[in-house]
């Protein structure tokens, strides 16, 4: 499978929400590596699928789910097709759209002033990970869409892509989560929780990022402020807008 800036959307058996950060113009006028791929829960991924990664040139997986997703919900042993796998969960519970279904549900811009707050080491191994890498990097959680979206965000900030182009690259989860949602319904229910109440929280709505971006440049100046104090260096930072915008 040859992934290029004009097909985004990489198509595996069986994973939702792929997708790499490539091709979005910047204020700097360049435009976004495709090195960098998001993704929803791989845990479906036949053997072609993981080997569809490897061909893709992903040597290196991010999951940012919990302990207890991953345990629930494994993803295939892919070292032999020479992928590295690495855990680093945002939160120590499921914080997958199921999962959020079970508490009292703030709206996701409270949710992802949260992730930012408790998922520092997570954000911090990961965006060390982009920045010395060899090959593509994939980052994933369940959906593809709130704790991958915060990260895809970020990166996309530091990279000075303009928020519309952000905004738009985070509400593009909800359609392409169609098929997930249609199969996480029925145990959705199972729970109690009505169809409507399912309906929002696979929602991806522009105000929540919208919000989200805002509060990080008031509570951490930038994003590369927010990067900064959970632990990256400049030479860092200056890494990846190289690599990733270079």
């Amino acid at each position: 499978m040859v992934l290029t800036i004009s097909t985004r959307e990489l198509p595996l058996q069986i994973a939702y929400n792929v997708r790499h950060l490539g091709g979005y113009q910047t204020r700097r006028g360049k435009a976004t590596s495709d090195q960098c791929i998001r993704s929803a829960s791989l845990h479906r991924l036949t053997e072609a699928g993981v080997s569809a990664l490897a061909e893709a040139g992903v040597r290196t997986v991010v999951d940012l789910r919990s302990s207890a997703e991953r345990e629930t919900a494994p993803t295939p042993d892919m070292a032999p097709f020479g992928i590295i796998n690495v855990a680093a969960p945002v939160f120590e519970q499921d914080a997958s759209p199921a999962g959020l279904a079970t508490e009292e549900f703030p709206g996701f811009a409270s949710v992802y002033e949260r992730m930012l707050v408790q998922g520092t080491d997570a954000y911090r191994t990961l965006f060390s990970i982009l920045a010395e890498a060899n090959g593509r990097v994939l980052f994933h959680c369940a959906a593809g869409k709130d704790r991958t979206g915060i990260a895809a965000a970020l990166l996309l900030d530091i990279l000075d892509v303009p928020d519309e182009t952000i905004v738009e690259d985070y509400t593009r989860s909800a359609e392409l989560l169609s098929p997930m949602f249609k199969e996480w319904l029925p145990a959705m229910k199972e729970r109690g929780v009505s169809q409507g109440r399912a309906e929002q929280l696979m929602q991806a709505e522009a105000p929540d990022m919208m919000a989200t971006l805002e509060h990080i440049r008031v509570r951490y100046g930038s994003s590369e402020g927010y990067l900064s104090s959970i632990g990256l260096g400049q030479s860092q930072l200056g890494v990846l807008r190289a690599r990733y915008a270079g």
